[in-house]
């Protein structure tokens, strides 16, 4: 029998987001607390500069005649720091080490990044001149995440997998596992495109391919506890309702025909519930799992992208700030998923006059583009159960949902994994790129 095997994807990275905002020159920011006065603020100054956040809260400002210094690892040049309290504390002739810095900010692309500066944050504060592209073509200014591609076409509405959404600066960096729901048999190599679809700066430390040899009626789901399934017989739900309207045909199946609903107008953090009612009789004495295929709405990047403009000009900062964080030992944590939270999943337990819901996991992927396909095992029901009846909590408008259905566990697998052998840039050959892939470099 031909063997098949199933592929994840799995990468370790962030992404560094670049602003469509104002800046001021060599003397010290202003700082801005509402849109309007940022949007409306006037700029003195369109010179080059660098700013160096670093580690202990000092910020050095150089002017344009700065310059790397390979050999000592340093940033030197004419300029001048400030201390945590912003008083002046030098200015003329600076330096400071690479290492001890926790952000860059300049006011102007840089084309040629030197490769000591890689690993930081380098945060790219555009003039008012490119106000009237941002508001054009937000996408370019407002992000992007990551996306990864399986076929030749590449539009965005086949993306495979979006990655690391959450890691906007080093303190956020995570490993991230992506279903690229594809089957292969046969064959030598495969390729996956990863495009930069916006002003980023995307930061890769490793990209591999977990593969999975299935028979031909099974498959395989990335688990919400990080284990992989072999999984095979599904079971569809006969009902599935919220407080409000019945949602069955809309979770039948992976079909593009999602469900989702619209946040609160008056609390952003507001949960609702979606319940499914499946027969059980198939999986009496058998372990299973909830599938579920979902992605985010926008209104995480709403409420991100709100913030950062009333951050104003304080946002480096606050970057530099979590990176000074992370140095103490401190755990930087997304707020916004605190706060949004995940889908929920419970299970209901029959038994005397008052049935239970037992909690089983929960579904949590960041990102509105591409889909997530994932399980939570539920365990194994009782052989008399004859329905089963599963809740899902989460919160209002920060999901759409596409397919929820049970499936019977065969076994837990363990991957094969695959490292990079050939890297392409721009369709080059990058072996620079492949060797840092492969030793868990920056690139």
């Amino acid at each position: 029998m031909k063997t098949t095997h199933y592929l994840f994807l799995i990468v370790s990275l962030s992404v560094f987001l670049n602003s469509c905002s104002t800046s001021n020159n060599i003397g010290f920011k202003n700082h801005y607390y509402t849109e309007n006065e940022l949007m409306y603020a006037q700029k003195k100054d369109t010179s080059l500069f660098l700013k160096a956040h670093d580690y202990y809260g000092n910020v050095f400002i150089f002017n344009k005649s700065w310059v790397v210094d390979t050999t000592e690892k340093i940033v030197k040049g004419k300029g001048k720091l400030y201390n945590p309290e912003r008083d002046l504390i030098d200015d003329g002739a600076l330096f400071v080490h690479i290492d001890s810095v926790a952000l860059f900010e300049t006011n102007s692309p840089i084309k040629k990044v030197n490769h000591l500066l890689l690993p930081k944050t380098l945060l790219v504060m555009y003039n008012m001149a490119m106000a009237g592209f941002c508001l054009s073509v937000p996408k370019a200014c407002f992000g992007s995440c990551p996306t990864f591609y399986t076929s030749e076409t590449q539009n965005v509405f086949d993306t495979r997998a979006e990655c690391f959404s959450n890691a906007i600066s080093p303190s956020m960096e995570y490993e991230d596992i992506d279903d690229l729901s594809e089957k292969v048999s046969g064959g030598k190599h495969f390729s996956v495109t990863m495009k930069n679809e916006a002003l980023e700066t995307h930061m890769v430390n490793y990209v591999r391919l977990h593969v999975l040899p299935v028979k031909e009626h099974q498959y395989v789901l990335h688990g919400t506890d990080q284990n992989y399934y072999i999984v095979s017989q599904d079971i569809f739900p006969e009902n599935a309702s919220t407080t409000s309207e019945n949602i069955t045909t809309q979770l039948l199946r992976k079909d593009e025909a999602e469900w989702t609903s619209l946040a609160d107008v008056k609390k952003l953090v507001t949960n609702e519930e979606i319940i499914l009612s499946f027969p059980a009789e198939a999986l009496s004495n058998r372990e299973s799992g909830l599938k579920l295929t979902y992605r985010q709405t926008l209104l995480t990047t709403y409420m991100l992208y709100h913030a950062i403009s009333y951050m104003g000009n304080e946002y480096s900062d606050i970057l530099s700030s979590l990176e000074r964080k992370k140095l103490n030992g401190t755990n930087v944590y997304s707020k916004f998923s605190e706060a949004l939270g995940g889908i929920e999943v419970y299970i209901e337990e029959l038994g005397g006059n008052e049935n239970k819901w037992k909690y089983q996991g929960m579904f949590h992927e960041t990102g509105p583009i591409a889909k997530n396909t994932q399980l939570c095992p539920l365990g194994i029901l009782p052989e008399d159960q004859k329905n089963l009846r599963v809740k899902l909590v989460f919160n209002k408008g920060l999901w759409r949902f596409d397919e929820a259905i049970l499936t019977t566990i065969e076994h837990k697998p363990e991957p094969v994994i695959l490292h990079p052998e050939k890297v392409l840039s721009n369709g080059i050959e990058d072996v620079t790129g492949l060797i840092a892939l492969n030793s868990d470099q920056n690139i």
